[in-house]
């Protein structure tokens, strides 16, 4: 066991405390049917585990950090879980969805606890292990048909994810995963991962990272900052890089952030960089005018901090020079095609972005 001061997986995030996280140990049995096998990754509100059950079955556990009640995650999911039973959508199958959720308590502090099967790596760390990271434009059009099915699902069920990102995709396992878990164990067994010890005893594990090599079936994860319920939403969401312009500037949000956030996404597989700023709002905005010239004036009307950053003319002062998006892929065909996918998701106003549904039904969705 470590007693290395170097910060290690949920220590390294910002305001944690050791006492909002369920103090699991490897071997653990969690409801007398879970035994912990190995630390799988961490979030700012969980720990995963891969585990096997009773039936020597393996199975993720989620374990959250401590709160009152059902979390939004688990409304959530309790509510996709009764939709996909009354779906045809083959989207329901492109969300991950638990097969149980339950409760452990540890130190007077109660933890919402989520049992999945078990998945890859996450889209971020295969691209990563990519030499360009990014993906060939085929397994860009691919994978983003699975993505518009599961957004098309959850927004056909009045949710918004609100938090699409590389590392929120996980991809399904190959047809071999009883072996390539086992091997996972037995690693884990033979060489194991890194362990320190909290000042109040609790331990923390550095994850295991998981490899794959083959590019299979993405599924869209972690719905733990989803928002449930009619829109309009308002409200400061999304990481920096995919937010969409309506909430960088104030305006009432819908599903149709989701919308912006893929085509950030599509650009980012097919290039291996992002597409706007981020370092600060400003900067992400600048990037949007370069790429998109200016904002309509009826978009900015409905915007309750343009005053921030456009003058009352609309103009934002930033004198950048304009960038054409063509420019910037090299593809011998599908050009056209491809970019007029890619704008219609990455509109100023959300009104002018297709739904999922809508985009699914675009030509470069269509090409054999």
């Amino acid at each position: 066991m470590s007693s290395s001061p170097a910060r290690i997986d949920e220590e390294t995030l910002s305001g944690y405390q050791s006492s909002n996280f369920y103090p699991v140990k490897l071997g653990d049995v969690i409801r007398d049917t879970y035994t912990v096998r190995a630390k799988l990754g961490y979030g700012g509100n969980s720990t995963t585990w891969l585990c096997t059950d009773v039936k020597n079955s393996f199975k993720v556990l989620k374990l959250s950090t401590a709160g009152d009640g059902d979390s939004m995650e688990a409304r959530v999911l309790k509510h996709l879980q009764s939709c996909a039973a009354e779906s045809q959508s083959p989207g329901r199958y492109c969300v991950r969805r638990p097969e149980d959720i339950f409760t452990v308590s540890a130190n007077g502090n109660r933890h919402q606890c989520f049992i999945f099967e078990p998945l890859g790596p996450s889209l971020l760390e295969f691209v990563s292990r990519r030499p360009l990271r990014s993906l060939h434009i085929e397994e860009v059009r691919w994978m983003t048909i699975y993505f518009l099915h599961a957004l098309d699902f959850l927004h056909a069920h009045d949710v918004i994810h609100t938090d699409l990102k590389l590392d929120n995709v996980q991809l399904t396992l190959p047809d071999n995963e009883e072996e390539i878990l086992t091997s996972f164990v037995a690693a884990e067994r033979e060489s194991p991962s890194m362990v320190k010890t909290n000042l109040d005893g609790s331990p923390v594990y550095m994850s295991r990272v998981m490899i794959q090599d083959e590019l299979t079936f993405p599924i869209l994860c972690d719905l733990g900052s989803a928002k449930l319920g009619k829109p309009p939403h308002s409200g400061m969401v999304q990481a920096l890089p995919y937010r969409a312009p309506e909430v960088i500037l104030g305006a009432s949000w819908d599903s149709k952030i989701d919308i912006w956030t893929q085509g950030v996404l599509t650009w980012e597989l097919v290039l291996g960089e992002r597409l706007f700023g981020e370092r600060s709002p400003e900067n992400a905005l600048e990037m949007m005018l370069r790429y998109l010239g200016p904002p309509p004036s009826s978009f900015l009307q409905r915007c309750s901090r343009r005053n921030e950053y456009f003058d009352e003319d609309g103009e934002s002062g930033t004198g950048s020079d304009p960038i054409k998006l063509e420019d910037r892929v090299e593809m011998e065909t599908e050009i056209p095609m491809f970019f007029d996918f890619l704008r219609n998701m990455l509109r100023w106003d959300p009104n002018e972005r297709l739904s999922a549904s809508q985009l699914l039904r675009h030509p470069w969705m269509q090409i054999e």
